[in-house]
This record gives C-alpha cells, structure tokens and sequence, in this order.
C-alpha cells in the first residue's frame, strides 16, 4: 500500500518536494502632491493730506477818495475765483512677486517587513536498523 504522495509500489521511490520562500524586493514609485497658489484682491484703506487753496471775494463799500468820478453808466465786472479741490488718481506698480521653484532632497528609507520560506525537519532513521 502506497503512502499519501507516493507512487504506487513498482514505480520509481523518488518525489521531489518544493520548498518555497518568499523574496523581499523593495522598489518605488511616485506620489504626487499638489500645492495650490490662489491670488485675491483686498481693499485696504489709504489716507494721504493735501493741501488745497481756495480764493473767496470780498465786497466792500467806501467813500471814493478820487477826484474824477466819472459819469454814471452800465458796466459790467468780472471776478474770478480759484477754488483747488482734489484730484485722485491710481497707478499700478509692482508691489511683490512670488517666486516659486522646487527643490529636491534625498534621503534612505529603511524597509523592514517579513518573508516566508519553506524548511523541512528530516528525521534521521537509521533506515538499516529501523531506528
């Protein structure tokens, strides 16, 4: 009777057993991590003083000191006044930028896990004594 594994009896008495292991293999791949830049618009409050002019015109009235009066007759008289009031304008400058690279470093990263590999325990008999 033949055992578990084993040819029949009058066949070769020879069977290869397989002992399999693991093997570690360490690689590596890209991930990838994206940084977002978003610019905006803030109002920010700005004050600056000017100085401003401003004429007014004053009426008087007095006895004439002249000795020639002249004859009564309907003119007409200008007075200009210069009033200063202010002007606002905006101009766009550079006020900073941004400078944005890459920089790579490298470094070792120690992998550590564990493998399985297939032993086999032979129980030495001595096949001529039975023992």
């Amino acid at each position: 009777m033949g055992q578990a594994g084993y040819p029949a009896q009058g066949a070769e008495r020879e069977q290869v057993i397989p002992l399999p292991e693991e093997e570690l293999k360490v690689g590596k791949r890209a991930t990838e991590s994206i940084k977002h830049i978003r610019t905006y618009v803030v109002e920010e409050p700005v004050q600056k003083d000017v100085q401003l002019r401003d004429e007014r015109t004053v009426i008087e009235r007095r006895p004439a000191v002249g000795t020639e009066p002249g004859q009564p007759m309907e003119r007409e008289y200008e007075v200009r006044e210069v009033h200063e009031e202010p002007v606002v304008q905006k101009n766009v400058r550079a006020g900073e930028e941004l400078v944005v690279r890459k920089e790579a470093t490298e470094r070792t990263e120690r992998v550590a896990d564990t493998v399985k590999k297939t032993k086999a325990d032979i129980d030495k008999t001595d096949s001529e004594t039975g023992r």
